[in-house]
């Protein structure tokens, strides 16, 4: 039975951070759009390409009307919706794991983890290269993506459950049209999804020697609207004229390197830190919380995802002018996001053994190094957030931030 406090109090404060939440994002996406000199940001740059005319993605579709209607506020507002969508969708994910947590408590919980960031180090600090979180501020593709990719991956869940006893051709079709939606804003998560469920077909055939092939073919045809749209996609962005596709990372010239193309891989010591430093709480809870996620289909699934994204990031390159800007890395950032959720919903399902009586092999301090971890990481983010109101650029050091003088 829940208490006074959180049938009262709870909501309240709950309320009260999304409005600050919010007014911080509009203050921040506005100061983005404004400020173009030494202010790094892919917003003004998105709007430019958008008020052009040249549209490859939905996210334009949007763009236009609401800032011809209001300007740089309207669509301030617009992308700070989107971000509270997301975590909306964030803590509906939760349910599954703590279904007794009531609304209120779930969208605490997920303002506060979707805070995090790559972990802080004292006079250490991280650049943005190489860095994995799940809420990135400065990409208006990406913001309007990420409540897609997350419902449409929640959706698939659902869809699966079917494979053995029969689809559910409503949940099928709830699942493609928004994986579909999902990839018309941005083509990063299918990109690494649909591989992802190719392997996981396939397994799937092996272990039913065959007999679920209708089935699987059904899955299968979910990926080919986003498929198509990638196609499109690719005819707008990648033109004869730019020398555009892709390409592994190993074929490209040396003489290339000066552009940006390793910087973003696994051979810039910055890229490396950043990377590791990402995958702080992750990667405590892959390893200490054991039964409590890897028993789970929703965690294995999303890990498979994100390994996925991050062989393409770190194996393929874009050609031509586009090589240094590394658009293969929003496929692991929006996974990881993914990953994130699933890691910590095994942190709750941990937690709730802990708290019914569980203490075998050191639950307790397991869980201790996990939380430990995970608000180290939302600190880290906190401070990010304030050096970027305070018009820093998103591609900065956070050591600049200091809580001691030495």
């Amino acid at each position: 039975m829940r208490t006074r406090f959180e049938k009262k109090a709870l909501p309240v404060i709950t309320l009260a951070g999304y409005i600050v939440y919010f007014a911080v994002l509009c203050w921040l996406h506005h100061q983005q759009l404004c400020v173009t000199d030494g202010f790094a940001s892919d917003l003004p740059a998105h709007l430019e390409i958008a008020l052009s005319g040249k549209t490859y993605t939905a996210a334009f579709l949007l763009v236009l009307p609401v800032y011809a209607l209001a300007g740089a506020w309207g669509m301030a507002v617009l992308l700070a919706l989107f971000q509270l969508a997301a975590l909306a969708v964030f803590a509906w994910g939760l349910r599954a794991a703590a279904p007794k947590l009531s609304a209120a408590t779930r969208l605490l919980l997920s303002l506060a983890v979707n805070l995090a960031q790559a972990a802080w180090i004292p006079r250490g600090g991280y650049w943005y290269i190489g860095t994995l979180n799940g809420t990135i501020y400065h990409n208006t593709t990406y913001i309007m993506l990420a409540p897609f990719a997350l419902l449409s991956m929640l959706c698939f869940y659902r869809a699966w459950q079917g494979m053995d006893t029969g689809l559910d051709v409503r949940a099928w079709l709830v699942y493609t049209v928004l994986l579909t939606l999902s990839t018309a804003f941005k083509a990063s998560f299918v990109f690494a999804f649909a591989p992802a469920l190719l392997l996981l077909l396939f397994a799937d055939l092996v272990k039913t020697r065959g007999k679920n092939l209708k089935r699987e073919i059904l899955m299968g045809c979910s990926v080919l609207p986003s498929i198509g749209l990638c196609l499109l996609e690719a005819t707008i962005l990648f033109t004869p004229e730019s020398g555009g596709g892709l390409q592994l990372i190993f074929s490209v010239d040396p003489i290339n390197f000066e552009n940006g193309v390793i910087s973003w891989g696994i051979f810039s010591e910055a890229a490396r830190r950043g990377l590791l430093r990402s995958l702080v709480f992750v990667a405590a809870a892959a390893v200490l919380l054991g039964r409590f996620a890897w028993k789970h289909f929703r965690y294995r699934f999303s890990l498979l995802t994100f390994g996925v994204a991050m062989a393409e990031a770190l194996l393929i390159v874009e050609r031509g002018e586009r090589m240094g800007h590394a658009n293969l890395w929003w496929g692991p950032f929006i996974c990881y996001w993914v990953l994130l959720l699933e890691s910590f919903c095994a942190f709750l399902r941990a937690t709730a053994a802990w708290c019914s009586g569980e203490r075998r092999a050191w639950l307790g301090a397991r869980l201790t190094v996990c939380g430990t971890m995970l608000v180290w990481q939302i600190v880290s983010g906190i401070c990010f957030l304030v050096l970027l109101l305070q018009g820093n650029s998103y591609n900065i050091p956070i050591a600049t931030w200091r809580f001691w003088p030495f």
